[in-house]
């Protein structure tokens, strides 16, 4: 039997792609390359989520913006200054286990990409790795960054020192609840 949503109502079959989705999304992390690219918007689009989540734990005020711009996110500081962020997401680790990001703009054509970031596209890069449910925020400008699996721990036990840390290297420590006491150039 089948519950109704409303009175009469009742609700329209799945589509066959949604049905391959979840059952592809089921086996996440372990997919299959071509799953992986095939529901490359779906991972991402959760990563993106994950990074809301954690910024909504956290009290910080974040908006989505529109597919075409630079960057995925705005973040809006005490003071209403805008920061922008990128989210990137890794979903396998290399050799030594660890999680590495190459930034490169992806393409809707196909995965070679539409080249690399420059560094005024954003201001944070938001590091998700779905897998472990954690995320990494730097200010640093690199064209790869590399999260080591001995960080996963701190970042699931502490999932603002790094959003910490960046707003310190963009020099916006006021914007740091209880303040900012560490080393500028330990900051990520």
């Amino acid at each position: 039997m089948q519950q109704l949503f409303l009175p009469n109502m009742v609700m329209p079959s799945r589509p066959m792609e949604i049905r391959d989705a979840r059952e592809a999304l089921a086996m996440y992390p372990k997919m299959s390359t071509p799953d992986l690219c095939r529901y490359a918007k779906y991972l991402g689009s959760a990563a993106e989520l994950l990074v809301d989540s954690i910024f909504m734990r956290l009290g910080e005020r974040v908006y989505p913006m529109p597919e075409h711009e630079r960057h995925d996110r705005v973040l809006i500081l005490p003071d209403d200054t805008p920061v922008r962020v990128q989210v990137k997401t890794r979903h396998s680790v290399n050799a030594n286990g660890d999680y590495v990001f190459n930034l490169r703009q992806r393409s809707e054509r196909g995965s070679t990409g539409r080249g690399p970031y420059a560094a005024t596209d954003f201001d944070i890069l938001a590091m998700a790795i779905l897998a472990e449910g954690v995320v990494r925020f730097t200010a640093d400008w690199h064209s790869r960054h590399v999260v080591h699996v001995s960080e996963i721990t701190h970042l699931r036990r502490n999932p603002r020192a790094s959003l910490d840390a960046a707003l310190a290297r963009l020099g916006h420590t006021d914007a740091i609840p209880g303040g900012w006491d560490h080393d500028l150039d330990l900051a990520a």
